[in-house]
C-alpha cells in the first residue's frame, strides 16, 4: 500500500471490516489484499482469490468497494478486482489466524 499514511491507514481499517463470507474472517488478516493503488482521485484494490472458482467473488468485490468508498471523499473513484494470476496460500494469513486455523507457517 502506497499513499499518504493517514489515507492508507483509513483504507486498511476499512478493509479490515470486510469479512470473507466463506472464511468468516477479515480479508486483511486472511491475506487477500494483493495491492492498493492510490492516486489523488482513484483507489483500486486488487485481491487474491482463495480458490480458482471463488463463488463469492462479486459479493467480496462489492463489499471492498463500499468499505473503501465510505472512508474516501465522494469525488474519489473506488474499484476492486481479483488477480486470478496469483495463488492464495494459507501462508498469506496473519500469524494469529494461522495459529487459530491450526496451520503452521511452512506447511503445505
Amino acid at each position: 500500500m502506497k499513499g499518504p499514511p493517514l489515507v492508507m491507514r483509513n483504507i486498511e481499517q476499512a478493509l479490515r471490516t470486510v469479512i470473507d463470507p466463506e472464511m468468516g474472517e477479515n480479508i486483511v488478516d486472511l491475506g487477500l489484499i494483493d495491492s492498493v493503488d492510490y492516486e489523488a482521485a482513484r483507489i483500486h484494490v486488487t485481491l487474491v482469490p482463495t480458490s480458482a472458482t471463488c463463488p463469492m467473488s462479486e459479493v467480496l468485490l462489492d463489499d471492498v468497494t463500499k468499505a473503501v468508498q465510505n472512508v474516501c471523499p465522494a469525488t474519489c473513484k473506488v474499484s476492486a478486482s481479483l488477480n486470478w494470476d496469483r495463488t492464495w496460500h494459507p501462508s498469506r494469513m496473519s500469524p494469529a489466524l494461522q495459529r487459530r486455523f491450526g496451520w503452521e507457517s511452512g506447511q503445505e
